[in-house]
């Protein structure tokens, strides 16, 4: 009897734990580092970047906060040209272990002051004004007139945050930059 119990005990681990074991192993396999078009990796560069967006609906009423770091940078003169074009964004400067440290920050603003124009035959969809768009990505975006031209360049994104949207609802992200030279 106890020895029917001890084998009974083995194939129940086994019917157990070997899924879960694949399973484990399976989930750590499916990691991909997908580039972002011509962002690099931040931790390479002279850079940390991180910002918190405040969600407000449309009467100013706080709906969410969330915190992002930048894990992806423009390699491109663009960023610095960014950076000091706007003295009164330059919050402090100073050495720190013999190299020169800036820290800016931004504000950028996000709104959609519009409704839908048509209303979809979709469960969730109760008038024009109650739709709702996740934001899984946080970046700041520069615009750059050459003249002729206005061009516009993602210069830091940050992912694995999440919130959601409504039409009318304001979001604000207050970026602070650390540039080291």
């Amino acid at each position: 009897m106890i020895i029917k119990m001890k084998i009974l005990y083995v194939v129940l681990f086994f019917i157990f734990m070997v899924p879960v074991s694949i399973s484990i192993v399976h989930a750590q396999t499916l990691y991909v580092d997908a580039t972002v078009g011509d962002m690099d990796d931040i931790d390479e560069s002279k850079y940390r970047a991180s910002g918190v967006s405040v969600t407000r609906n449309e009467s100013g009423e706080l709906i969410s906060v969330a915190r992002v770091d930048a894990t992806r940078y423009l390699n491109d003169p663009i960023v610095d040209e960014f950076l000091d074009s706007i003295p009164t964004n330059l919050v402090k400067k100073g050495i720190l272990d013999d190299k020169e440290v800036s820290l800016y920050r931004f504000e950028a603003a996000y709104n959609l002051p519009e409704c839908l124009e048509i209303l979809f035959d979709v469960p969730g969809y109760n008038n024009e004004c109650d739709w709702y768009h996740r934001a899984f990505v946080t970046m700041l975006k520069v615009n750059k007139d050459d003249g002729d031209s206005i061009e516009g360049y993602t210069i830091f994104r940050g992912l694995n945050h999440a919130f959601i949207v409504k039409p009318l609802d304001v979001v604000t992200t207050y970026w602070n930059i650390i540039s080291k030279n």
